[in-house]
Formats: C-alpha cells, sequence, structure tokens
C-alpha cells in the first residue's frame, strides 16, 4: 500500500514538473505583455477607440499606443481589430527579448484558473483555421498516435528478440547484425525518416505511380513512415541489451549440463535462455519507450501529422493553454506502458523466486 502511495504522488509530481516545463516559453518576452498600437482611419480619434475597450487608457495618442490589463495584450489585439475605424493592431515590440518570471507566473495562474473551469485551450487547425477545443480534439490525436505507435513497439520488441537470438545462433549473422547496430546507435532519428521518405519518393519515381503517403493530407495518414521510425530505433537499444544478456547465459554451467544432455544450442536457447533473459527485456524497455515516444513525435513532426508529437513539435499547432495539456498526456501515455512493465517486472521477479526456493 505504502508503495502504491509512493508511486502515485511520484506521478502526480512528474505531472506537475511537466505543466511548468511546457510553459517555460511564456518566461521568454519578445513584445509588452500590457500595450497595443492601433493604426486608426480619419473618422475615429484615439480616446473614442480607449472607451470600447475597456480597461484600455491612452498612453501616446499620435503613435497610437494604448494600455491594457497585463498579459492580456494579445487579447486586445484580437478584440480591437474586430473594432470599427481601426485599420490594423499589433502587440509593441522590446527592444530585445527578456526573461520575465512575472509573465511566467501570470500565464501559468490563467491556465490553472481555466483548468478548474473547464477550458483546456484552443488552437487553430493547420488545415482549415477553424478555432477547435484541445479536449474535443484530444481523443482523435491519441488514437491516430496510437495507431502506428503500438504496432511499432510491438514490432521493435519481438524484431529486437528475434535478431539477438539469430545473432546467437550464427556467428557470421552476429557479426552483421553487431555492425548495423553499431552504424545505427550513431545516427539521429531524423536521418531515418528522411531516408525513408527519399526511399518512397525514389520508389514513386520509379514505378510511375503513388505508391507511399509522405505526409499527412486532410485525414489520409500516413502510417509506414512513423511506424518503420517507431519500430526500428528502440529496436537498436533493446537488441544491445539482449545480445549481451544472451551471450552470459550462454557462458552459464547450465547451457553446458543441457548440451552435454544432447540439447541443440537453439532448444536451450529457446527453453532455458530466452526465459532467464526475461527480465533484462522487462528493464530495458521503459527506456525503449522512451526512445519510441521521442522517436514518433520527430517522425510526427516530419511528416505533418497531426498527433500528439505533431501538435507539440508544429508552431502552427501552438497555443497559449493547449501545449501543457498535450505534453501532460504524451507523459500520461508514457507512465501507462511504465506500469504496465512494473507490473510484468514484478509478477515474473515473484516466479523466479519460487522457482529458486523449490
Amino acid at each position: 500500500m505504502k508503495s502504491t502511495i509512493r508511486w502515485l504522488l511520484l506521478g502526480v509530481f512528474t505531472l506537475v514538473c511537466i505543466f511548468f516545463l511546457s510553459n517555460i516559453r511564456n518566461a521568454f518576452l519578445s513584445t509588452q505583455p500590457d500595450q497595443i498600437r492601433v493604426t486608426l482611419g480619419p473618422d475615429t480619434s484615439i480616446q473614442k477607440i480607449s472607451d470600447q475597450l475597456p480597461g484600455s487608457r491612452v498612453l501616446n495618442d499620435k503613435t497610437g499606443l494604448l494600455s491594457v490589463p497585463y498579459g492580456e495584450s494579445w487579447e486586445y489585439v484580437s478584440k480591437a481589430l474586430t473594432v470599427k475605424g481601426i485599420y490594423r493592431a499589433s502587440a509593441v515590440p522590446l527592444e530585445r527579448p527578456i526573461i520575465s518570471w512575472r509573465y511566467y507566473g501570470y500565464s501559468v495562474k490563467d491556465q490553472i484558473q481555466g483548468f478548474f473551469h473547464g477550458d483546456f485551450g484552443k488552437f487553430r487547425s493547420p488545415y482549415n483555421r477553424n478555432e477547435l477545443s484541445v479536449i474535443g480534439e484530444l481523443p482523435h490525436m491519441l488514437l491516430r498516435t496510437c495507431t502506428y505507435f503500438i504496432p511499432g513497439l510491438l514490432l521493435a520488441i519481438v524484431l529486437s528478440m528475434l535478431m539477438a537470438m539469430s545473432a546467437s545462433l550464427w556467428r557470421r549473422l552476429g557479426l552483421v547484425l553487431d555492425g548495423a547496430q553499431a552504424l545505427l546507435v550513431g545516427l539521429p532519428d531524423f536521418f531515418l525518416i528522411v531516408l525513408i521518405q527519399l526511399g518512397a519518393i525514389y520508389a514513386t519515381k520509379f514505378l510511375g505511380h503513388y505508391v507511399l503517403l509522405i505526409v499527412q493530407v486532410g485525414d489520409k495518414t500516413p502510417f509506414l513512415i512513423p511506424f518503420l521510425t517507431i519500430a526500428l530505433i528502440p529496436s537498436v537499444t533493446i537488441y544491445g541489451t539482449m545480445r549481451v544478456a544472451i551471450a552470459r547465459e550462454l557462458g552459464q554451467d547450465y547451457v553446458v549440463t543441457a548440451q552435454a544432455k544432447g540439447l541443440t544450442r537453439g532448444e536451450v536457447l529457446i527453453s532455458h535462455v530466452l526465459r532467464n533473459v526475461m527480465l533484462d527485456l522487462l528493464s530495458i524497455l521503459p527506456k525503449a519507450t522512451t526512445l519510441a515516444l521521442a522517436s514518433m513525435a520527430v517522425a510526427e513532426a516530419i511528416c505533418g501529422i497531426f498527433g500528439l508529437g505533431g501538435f507539440i513539435t508544429s508552431p502552427a499547432m501552438q497555443s497559449v493553454t493547449s501545449m501543457s495539456v498535450i505534453c501532460m498526456m504524451l507523459v500520461l501515455l508514457a507512465m501507462a506502458f511504465h506500469v504496465l512493465y512494473a507490473l510484468l517486472r514484478k509478477k515474473f521477479v515473484v516466479r523466479t523466486g519460487e522457482v529458486a526456493s523449490q
């Protein structure tokens, strides 16, 4: 019970930290948080405009400078553009960007108040520019992301295990796979994604017709590129760990005894070694899942996919309050997988202990 409470508190603490970190960009200001500038037509005056914008005050009638409540400059810019007689409204740029913890605190407080009132943020769709609610679109983004994330992660686990076992059975194949793993470890994620995209483009040119969706077009979402990216990058990490774990087990006395009794290397590997390296697999899976999530975000950004990772990395999809919600959703997804691995690891360790006691 105490362990469960401790892990729940750790999860809540992690979410709180992610919330504050996802808003850190609000500490960097390039415009005045309490001033706007308007350009007026000949039939109105700056004072009349100020009267139509409650809370504003005239600072300079010649330059059209208005004072507005702190932190609401962009809201007043939007309001000013709806007032008749205003040709243009904009925020006032600073001479140089500054770090303002006051504005950071204001933005965090404003978001928390919005959360308590059921406002989790809005953003404009990059496709039709319609304003959308984050909560309304979150299930669609999560489903779109999981469509290739979960199959890609499962393929990474299966593929890496098969390659590690094959490398242990055939020495020459092991040398080739070890070399490929060493090469892939040093390659950035985006480089692999670009290579897959270039392969799709050249295949299309060579065959003379479309073969693979490269970027999201409307509701059509690329599957193969993020799927392969998620499968390849974590599998490299899992393969390296399992290769060492299997080699360690093959040097144990029970393997020599089993082979002396007439079992082949493959039979020993499947019947005994594979079971004994499961703990190594469950130990590396949390790191592999984190790598898969990072790869997913990069793939969605490059392919223009409107998923959880694509939302965070695309400037066109960012807004004041919605960013922290998406970041916390990604953290919850990662935490769900980590909890699953912890439960499997606990169950595996218990079974191991029972066998040892017998």
